[in-house]
């Protein structure tokens, strides 16, 4: 029995911790190291409504996680001594 991208992302995602998840998550952490050419190359040999499951499955993600960053930044400015005032003021001139 197969399953669908979206769901063994549901089954690894109630694991939380499991020790698939974790190797999943070095996968894709190596796949991200990989060139674009090699990841498009190996790409082509995923059917088409699987890489667009995939594509959503990593947009879900990356909305999920924008807030991440926005406050990694605001920490490092206030590390810094730069309010979030300052730095609208120095954007809007």
């Amino acid at each position: 029995m197969t399953m669908t991208t979206y769901e063994m992302a549901r089954v690894l995602e109630q694991l939380e911790e499991s020790p698939e998840k974790i190797m999943f998550g070095k996968l894709l952490n190596e796949l991200g190291n990989q060139s674009g050419e090699r990841i498009q190359s190996a790409a082509k040999q995923v059917p088409l409504h699987l890489l667009r499951d995939i594509v959503f499955q990593f947009q879900q993600v990356i909305e999920s996680r924008k807030g991440e960053q926005v406050e990694e930044l605001a920490k490092q400015l206030a590390d810094q001594g730069i309010s979030a005032e300052e730095l609208e003021k120095f954007l809007n001139r």
